[in-house]
């Protein structure tokens, strides 16, 4: 499972919606600006730093290595290791 949390400027969230009722999706709108850095903590969480706020992301390194390497010929992914 992987979770996230989000950190932005009051001026930079330009949305908050929580429908009513069990099945509603929530969203969150906003703006990270200009990137600033990317890093990994421990290597589990993402963090995207950018000028108006952080995007965190509950994700290991290694999965996120593998997600980006280009599939093979055959148009499968890469095994995992």
């Amino acid at each position: 499972m992987s979770s996230f949390s989000v950190e932005l400027r009051r001026s930079s969230l330009h949305q908050v919606s929580i429908p009513r009722g069990p099945r509603g999706q929530v969203l969150l709108e906003g703006e990270l600006g200009q990137v600033t850095g990317l890093e990994f903590v421990e290597g589990r969480v993402l963090v995207v730093k950018g000028v108006n706020g952080l995007l965190r992301l509950d994700l290991c390194e290694a999965s996120v290595r593998r997600l980006l390497e280009p599939p093979n010929d055959d148009g499968c992914c890469p095994p995992s290791i």
